[in-house]
């Protein structure tokens, strides 16, 4: 079962009366990786059931801290013996990205060496079918898998995309009022050693 200790976000509500209704108001505070993530982020949002949800930053030093870390990481890089690329992932956003780029390109060797996790990687070696099933699946499901991968990508301020960590697990899944738009509905990576990877996508 998995644990209910999200990590999108430290969040306080409060309740503010507005005339003869009841206004709800959450500050949260955005972990350091979604700042290192790059691009703007919305202050304040308005989630379907009318709660205002305001964000602040984490500390400043933490983030300088995380960027320079990020700065010593090679996110790609090539084998100088066998040619064959490597590909590192620290955040979230790296995993999402390298594996909607193996999708485009149908590049399904690196999307199991590089991208995918040791445990997976052991599960499909046990099938003993040279990968067939692996490829199988990302081939006939690849279309709605980046669908998936693209929209958590992309995040969100609304709740529809929801973060919970279990161990050295981190699970992506959509909230009730998004999942039937999708087929896949939950992603899960795992920490493995400093670097994430693709565990599975349900």
């Amino acid at each position: 079962m998995y644990s209910k200790q999200y990590i999108s976000s430290v969040t306080a509500a409060t309740f503010i009366l507005v005339g003869c209704a009841t206004q709800k108001v959450e500050y949260r505070t955005r972990p350091t990786w979604h700042n290192s993530m790059g691009g703007d982020l919305p202050n304040q949002s308005i989630q379907a059931d009318g709660t205002i949800v305001k964000f602040a930053s984490a500390k400043k030093p933490t983030s300088d801290a995380f960027d320079q870390y990020l700065a010593t990481i090679k996110l790609a890089e090539t084998d100088k013996v066998t040619g064959k690329t490597i590909l590192h992932a620290v955040l979230p956003s790296h995993i999402f990205t390298q594996a909607l780029t193996c999708l485009r390109d149908r590049d399904w060797e690196l999307l199991f060496e590089q991208v995918t996790s040791e445990s997976s990687k052991a599960y499909y070696d046990s099938l003993d079918d040279e990968l067939a099933t692996f490829t199988t699946f990302f081939e006939e499901n690849r279309q709605d898998i980046a669908k998936t991968l693209q929209r958590m990508l992309r995040g969100s301020n609304s709740g529809d995309v929801q973060i919970v960590k279990d161990k050295d697990k981190f699970i992506y899944f959509f909230s009730e009022r998004v999942r039937v738009d999708y087929v896949f509905n939950k992603v899960t990576l795992i920490q493995e050693g400093q670097f994430l990877k693709l565990h599975s996508i349900e």
